[in-house]
């Protein structure tokens, strides 16, 4: 039976559903600690006195050095601040802190281990992680082609670099 992209198109919709529905699932799952999956800011931020002794997980913004507070964005806006105690990182405000610790009362956890991820390195990774993006499509494009089924297909011989702009330049002379 020969693949139409019809059917193609088909398959990537059913795929991308099940992808979408494995997310919205994984999604709703409650916290598992024995799995690893530790209570974070939703749930800290709904019912706070249940927690208290419970490990957690949870990353948010330093709002404060001295003591070391955060603030955690859960649900449709809202915040929940917490203060660090033990924690060995050297934060600043603004900086992204990431904690495991335990729930203490009175707003407070007591951190097993924390790290601080400063504003730049987001930036940093975006630019990165754009800049490989180009660099598998032109790879792509350089050695693979579209066939007349719509499936890709390698290339006899990988495009070159001058081959697209000599491509581009016959086109503009054909269009003047």
């Amino acid at each position: 039976m020969p693949n139409s992209p019809r059917r193609r198109i088909v398959g990537i919709l059913v795929l991308l559903g099940c992808l979408f529905g494995l997310m919205v699932w994984f999604g709703s799952l409650a916290p598992a600690p024995e799995a690893g999956a530790y209570p974070g800011a939703e749930e800290l931020g709904t019912d706070y006195d249940a927690w208290v002794g419970d490990q957690v997980n949870l990353t948010g913004t330093v709002i404060d050095t001295d003591p070391l507070t955060i603030s955690a964005e859960y649900g449709a806006g809202e915040q929940v601040r917490l203060q660090i105690s033990n924690a060995a990182v050297d934060a600043q405000q603004g900086d992204t802190l990431s904690v495991y610790g335990v729930v203490e009362p009175d707003r407070e956890l007591s951190s097993l281990n924390a790290y601080t991820v400063p504003p730049a390195n987001y930036l940093y990774m975006y630019a990165v992680s754009f800049l490989a993006g180009l660099w598998v499509l032109g790879r792509i494009i350089q050695s693979w082609r579209l066939d007349e089924t719509w499936s890709l297909a390698p290339r006899e011989t990988p495009l070159r670099i001058g081959d697209i702009v000599s491509r581009l330049k016959h086109t503009e002379d054909h269009d003047a």
